[in-house]
Order: structure tokens, then C-alpha cells, then sequence
């Protein structure tokens, strides 16, 4: 399977059109941004499932990220909008700081070096093209219910496609040599050499020495390989747990909706509530009925939202769809800080949920973003776990 291939594939010329258009480029420098950021993306993605945690953790990305493939069937549609194209782009962004945290500035430049579009064009377009790529590689794990070991052995392969494909001067960022290879547990076993004395030189006074040594280091090689066996086997172990463990969370709850999607929740999820309340038609729209988002993260200090976390998100999105509802977005902060920057800070995240279902197909008249700052704490703000609570994201249906 060539991955490359089938993300080229998605990138019709009427796609680079709009993408081009976005960034105030030429369609020919887009193209050959495009050609140069994507085996880079790809390596990116490759280094981080070479070793058994990298592998699990990408596999937990594509599922509770909601990199299936969805998107790729309106990515036209998607593109035709300044604020989606945004949202996707703020997506991706946070997609490569988990692949290249502090080289994402280096990686532009090589982008447009080879391109010859501006530094800023190719950051923004970095970060159009990682979501694109990982819905083209999460369709794959979806369709074909690919594991963690599957998933490794899928990326690794793409080796040689990739090496061929990377543009000049990349080598500073990636570590092109090692593409491709999987490290397992990524435990390096140090092989401890000694060599013997000279006879000759040395009385045989070093012998009982010697052989106290030699017992020393067979007895520490021993236990040292005991326990990077160990390791690779706990390793393994939880690996395959999280698989488990995602696997039961997923299939908790089952929903099929009219429009025939199926939406996998949990019990006492968002997704739960909210269906269980549209369909209720004993409970009226009011002013004071919140459901909160469980896992729906930021990053620190910042609206822009965690690309591991739109699962929750995506659901909402399928349950617009499916039901003639209305939505007020409700954001919420602890008591840190200035409340003015609360204020603000609740606001932008309010209205960067908007902006994400948006992207997702929903029209913007449906959804309502405010800000509410530090009020209405759900929990006392004297302890971090209550401060963790206020710090929400929460959705009141304002018509059924």
C-alpha cells in the first residue's frame, strides 16, 4: 500500500485550487509545497509509531481524534469556507507540535525553500495537509480494523516511498536513516566489553580479582537482561491494554441515527444526555440545562483544540445532522488569573467548538459561542481538581 499515493489522490487539482487560493500562492508552488510536506509528514508520523508506545499512541489519536475518514468525502465543501479551512489548519497545527514540537519553524522553511512560497503560507499548509493525511491513513486502520502491531508494520513499509520523496535539507529535522525502523520497546541493550590483562605484564596476583569480576558482570548482565525482558513485556502488555481499553469505552453505548450513522459513547457521555434530552418531548428548551463536554481539551493557555480530543466534537456534529436542534456553546475558566483574560480566553474556546462543527458541516446559524469566563463554577475553585472542573466546555439546546 502506498500511502503517499492515496493522499495525492484526495488532492484533486480543484482541491489545490482552493488550498492555493487560501494561501495567497500560486497553484504551481502550492503543488510543489504540497509534494515536499507530505513525505515530511508522513516521516513524522513514521518516527512516532517506531517504537511500541509511539504505535498506541497514534492508534488512540486516529480513534478518539476521529481520523476515519469522514472528512475526506466533503473536503471540497470544507474548503470553500475561509473559517473551516482555518479550523482544519489550527487542527493540524496541533497534530505536528505532537510530531515535531520545536522543529515546526525549520520544517516551514524547508517547505518553502523547496516551494518557493512564503514561510507563513507553508506553516498553514503544513497544517492543512496533516489532518488530510491522517484521515487518509485512519481510514485504512478503520476499514480494515488495523491494530497497533498492524499499524507499525503498515507505516514501516513506506520506507522507501517516503526517503525518495523527501525534499533537501530535511535531514535536520528528521532522522532520514532511521525511517522505517521499528524499535520495539526503544531500550537500548548495552553490550559491556573488558579486555583481558597481559600475562605476560601482570602478576597472577589479578586473578581472584578477576574472576570476583567476572562473576559481578555475569550476575548484573543476568538481572539487566531479565529486565529489559520484563519491560518489553509490559511494554507489550499495555499496548495491547490500551487497545482493549479503548476498544470497551468505544462500544459502550451504541446509537444509530436517521441519517444512519452510527455513534459509539458512553454511558454518561455528552452524547448520551443530549440524545437522551432531544428525544424526551416531556422536557422543554430552557435557560438552564447544560450538558458538559468530558473530554474535549486545549492547549494550555490557548483555544486552540487538542487534535486528540474531537471524538466528542465529531458526535455532537452527527447529532446536528440528525436532529433539527439548535445549539448555545457555553465556555467556562477557573478563577486564575484576570478575569478579563478568563473572559476572553472562555470566548475564543466557545467559539473555537463553533468553528470546528462548522468545518464539520453544520451551519453556523444553528450554533451560538459566549463566553462566561470564571462564572458559574461547578466546583470549588480551592483545589485543582475543582479548578479542573470549572475549565469546560458545555452545550444548552436552544431549539427542538
Amino acid at each position: 500500500m502506498d500511502l503517499l499515493g492515496l493522499v495525492k489522490e484526495q488532492l484533486t487539482s480543484t482541491i489545490v485550487s482552493k488550498i492555493s487560493s487560501f494561501l495567497g500562492e500560486s497553484t504551481e508552488n502550492t503543488n510543489l509545497a504540497l509534494s515536499s510536506a507530505l513525505p515530511v509528514i508522513l516521516g513524522g508520523v513514521m518516527q512516532k509509531a517506531s517504537t511500541i508506545q509511539g504505535a498506541s499512541d497514534l492508534l488512540n489519536t486516529i480513534r478518539t481524534g476521529g481520523y476515519d475518514g469522514s472528512v475526506l468525502s466533503n473536503l471540497g465543501g470544507l474548503l470553500d469556507d475561509v473559517k473551516s479551512t482555518s479550523t482544519l489548519a489550527s487542527l493540524g497545527s496541533g497534530l505536528l507540535g505532537n510530531l515535531f514540537g520545536d522543529k515546526l519553524g525549520a520544517l516551514s522553511g524547508v517547505i518553502s525553500k523547496a516551494s518557493g512560497i512564503k514561510t507563513g503560507s507553508a506553516s498553514s499548509l503544513l497544517g492543512l495537509a496533516a489532518p488530510i493525511l491522517m484521515n487518509v491513513l485512519g481510514k485504512q486502520v478503520t476499514s480494515q480494523g488495523i491494530s497497533t502491531s498492524g499499524l507499525a508494520s503498515l507505516l514501516m513499509s513506506q520506507k522507501d516511498t517516503v526517503k525518495a520523496a523527501l525534499p533537501a535539507g530535511i535531514g535536520n529535522i528528521l532522522n532520514v536513516s532511521a525511517l522505517g525502523d521499528f524499535l520495539g520497546n526503544s531500550k537500548k541493550t548495552v553490550t559491556n566489553t573488558f579486555e583481558a590483562p597481559d600475562d605476560s605484564k601482570k602478576p597472577n596476583s589479578w586473578l581472584p580479582w578477576l574472576l570476583l569480576g567476572g562473576l559481578l558482570f555475569g550476575a548484573f548482565y543476568y538481572w539487566n537482561s531479565c529486565r529489559n525482558t520484563e519491560e518489553l513485556a509490559v511494554a507489550q502488555t499495555t499496548a495491547e491494554a490500551v487497545d482493549s481499553a479503548a476498544t470497551q469505552v468505544v462500544s459502550s453505548l451504541k446509537k444509530t441515527l436517521s441519517t444512519g450513522v452510527e455513534l459509539n459513547f458512553g454511558e454518561k457521555s455528552i452524547e448520551n444526555e443530549l440524545i437522551s434530552f432531544i428525544e424526551d418531548k416531556s422536557k422543554p428548551v430552557d435557560k438552564t440545562t447544560w450538558f458538559n463536554f468530558r473530554d474535549l481539551r486545549f492547549e494550555t493557555g490557548s483555544a486552540v483544540i487538542d487534535s486528540t480530543s474531537m471524538q466528542e466534537v465529531r458526535n455532537i456534529a452527527e447529532i446536528l445532522k440528525a436532529y433539527p436542534i439548535d445549539l448555545k456553546i457555553g465556555g467556562y475558566t477557573d478563577n486564575v488569573g484576570k478575569e478579563a483574560a478568563n473572559q476572553q480566553l472562555s470566548a475564543d474556546r466557545a467559539t473555537s467548538v463553533v468553528n470546528a462543527l462548522v468545518a464539520m458541516g453544520i451551519d453556523a446559524k444553528r450554533l451560538s459561542p459566549e463566553g462566561y469566563g470564571s462564572q458559574f463554577p461547578v466546583a470549588s475553585n480551592d483545589t485543582e481538581e475543582g479548578r479542573a472542573q470549572n475549565r469546560r466546555i458545555a452545550v444548552r439546546v436552544t431549539k427542538k
